[in-house]
């Protein structure tokens, strides 16, 4: 069998956002199912609208979403991507061959007189309008020759589609300046690099039946297509780059857990077959084939791309965490108790910019303190609170599975439980009646501040 070879082809016009990032995840994950190689081509033939340092925010942005690509160019380390501008030859190369065999024509047509010309409804199409089909010109466009002939595809997610030749038109290969257009270069590159599979959104599928003809001009076997359902807002309607769909940085920058975000898109149009939802990039790998893909438009929900990302940190080893959370961590936090301090507070966490709240939860403003205190005296619990600070204060290790232990025996001696127990000492502790495992919460912030909150701002030491 021919091994499986996929691409992704984004252009330099800006930051990925989400629906580039679910075509390259679904690329990636199809590829490494199969062994494949995955190929990384930069698609900046149009330099008006290449912006400056995009390619490097698109590299940037794939490999935080741990999307490696295997071949290219020896450069960035270690492969840079493929460059349409740097194959301009072969794109010409190839439509001076195709106007050689009588597969395209020169036609010096403007754009409006085409336009106006095919709105007539006795133009039968899919030839030149001005009749430059038929005629040997030396200067302007290159067109193919679309047959007037019906052009069968089969999409491996929507089955048959057809199209008619009419209906396509023919289509620009090279402009008049040279400069060959993106429907040539992107067939050109595609047999150059020997792709084969298609995965890409269903915006392009219009594009497919002039890509199948230029395949079977150019003498290659087209690939398999493949066109991924439609992401839509809560609104119905496509997703917007602009208004709807965040960037990849800046979910880098908010802490989204890439793994997570990467098992969201996954699941915009696919299934494993199963119940599962939160899958790791491991079990993705060996599930996502194009079988499970439906062909239905999908719904954006940025509350399960959280969801998703929540879940994958919390099945993160401690130590990894850590780590993780190093970049988000607010200044003057101590390496000692840092581990201690990530485990008690990573159920608040959905991601990793959120233990900034976390931490501000479990070490409040003075004033947040003193206020949870004014309501323990208003319910007369201070005695409660007082029992318990003295039983910590005798406790030999002062560690999480021992203080909660330690707070319940003390609880039942004393005659308090559930909430008659926990709710004074969690509002001496951090000023509110809920919040994570105490516990866990007393062993990071350590004995000494945690007797000292519990004696209370007006009492003696």
């Amino acid at each position: 069998m021919t091994p499986v070879r996929t691409r992704f082809a984004p252009s330099p016009t800006g930051r990925i956002h989400l629906g580039n990032l679910r075509i390259a995840v679904f690329n990636h994950l199809f590829t490494r199912h199969h062994g494949g190689a995955f190929v990384l081509r930069i698609e900046d033939t149009d330099a008006g609208r290449t912006r400056p340092g995009a390619l490097e925010q698109i590299l940037d942005d794939l490999r935080w979403a741990g999307i490696e690509w295997d071949e290219g160019p020896d450069i960035g380390g270690p492969y840079g991507p493929y460059r349409q501008s740097e194959r301009e030859a072969l794109h010409r190369t190839a439509a001076e061959r195709l106007l050689a065999e009588g597969r395209a024509y020169r036609c010096d047509c403007s754009d409006e007189r085409i336009e106006v010309a095919r709105s007539d409804p006795d133009f039968q199409g899919p030839g030149c309008p001005g009749g430059c089909r038929d005629q040997r010109k030396e200067v302007g466009t290159i067109r193919f020759a679309v047959p007037d002939d019906e052009v069968e595809i089969v999409d491996a997610i929507r089955g048959e589609v057809r199209f008619h030749g009419r209906d396509v038109g023919d289509f620009v290969l090279l402009r008049a300046d040279g400069r060959p257009t993106y429907n040539l270069a992107v067939v050109v590159d595609d047999i150059a690099m020997e792709i084969t599979h298609v995965i890409r959104g269903a915006g392009h599928l219009s594009n497919t039946p002039k890509h199948h003809l230029l395949f079977e001009a150019l003498g290659a076997v087209p690939p398999v297509f493949a066109h991924l359902p439609t992401v839509l807002g809560d609104d119905r309607k496509k997703l917007s780059k602009r208004a709807d769909s965040a960037s990849v940085g800046e979910l880098r920058d908010r802490g989204f857990h890439p793994d997570g975000v990467v098992n969201y898109l996954s699941l915009l149009g696919w299934s494993p077959g199963d119940d599962r939802e939160v899958l790791t990039r491991e079990e993705l790998i060996e599930s996502l084939t194009l079988e499970r893909v439906g062909a239905s438009d999908t719904v954006f929900d940025p509350e399960k791309l959280l969801w998703c990302s929540e879940q994958h940190i919390q099945q993160m080893p401690v130590d990894e965490l850590v780590e993780a959370l190093r970049p988000h961590l607010p200044e003057g936090i101590s390496d000692t108790r840092l581990p201690l301090l990530v485990d008690a507070l990573r159920t608040r966490l959905r991601t990793f910019d959120d233990i900034r709240d976390a931490i501000e939860l479990i070490d409040p403003p003075a004033t947040v303190l003193a206020e949870g205190w004014g309501e323990i005296r208003r319910e007369g619990a201070e005695g409660i609170v007082h029992e318990i600070r003295e039983e910590l204060a005798a406790l030999e290790a002062f560690e999480a599975e021992e203080i909660g232990q330690c707070i319940r025996k003390r609880g039942k001696e004393i005659g308090a439980r559930g909430p008659g127990l926990f709710h004074p000492v969690r509002l001496a502790l951090m000023g509110t009646r809920s919040g994570p495992d105490m516990g866990k919460v007393m062993a990071a912030l350590g004995r000494e501040k945690v007797l000292a909150r519990l004696t209370g701002p007006s009492d003696p030491p």
